[in-house]
């Protein structure tokens, strides 16, 4: 039986109108892809029911990472909203965790620069396009 999602997911697009998280998640191993689309399907259906272990805060306020463990740790930043809180998230920028660093590097910084341009702008932003 298919659930409905209850949270659409978006996906933040640079200055060019290019998806830098669908490009991020193209370079991923096949096993990898497939582990984040679960994670992904998990968060548009349970949002921040998924709290601790699947989504958890950042030390930037209002940055989400959403940890997909395996033999690469990926991390995707997101928030909440920034349009509507209450029933949406984007991904702001695909990244990885090694020795508790980001790569890339202040990668919760840089998807909280995203965030502002998104709240500024708010067609800055697309539907999730699920890559498979």
């Amino acid at each position: 039986m298919q659930t409905t999602p209850k949270f659409t997911l978006y996906d933040y697009l640079n200055g060019n109108g290019n998806n830098e998280f669908k490009e991020w998640t193209k370079k991923l191993q096949k096993i990898e892809c497939a582990k984040l689309n679960v994670r992904l399907d998990m968060l548009s259906l349970q949002g921040s029911g998924l709290f601790p272990e699947i989504l958890t805060g950042t030390h930037t306020a209002g940055i989400l990472k959403l940890r997909v463990k395996g033999k690469v740790q990926l991390r995707p930043m997101l928030c909440k909203g920034p349009i509507d809180n209450e029933h949406e998230f984007t991904l702001l920028i695909g990244a990885t965790e090694r020795d508790s660093k980001f790569v890339p590097r202040k990668a919760d910084e840089k998807a909280n620069d995203r965030k502002k341009i998104i709240i500024e702008t708010p067609n800055r932003r697309c539907s999730h396009e699920r890559v498979s």
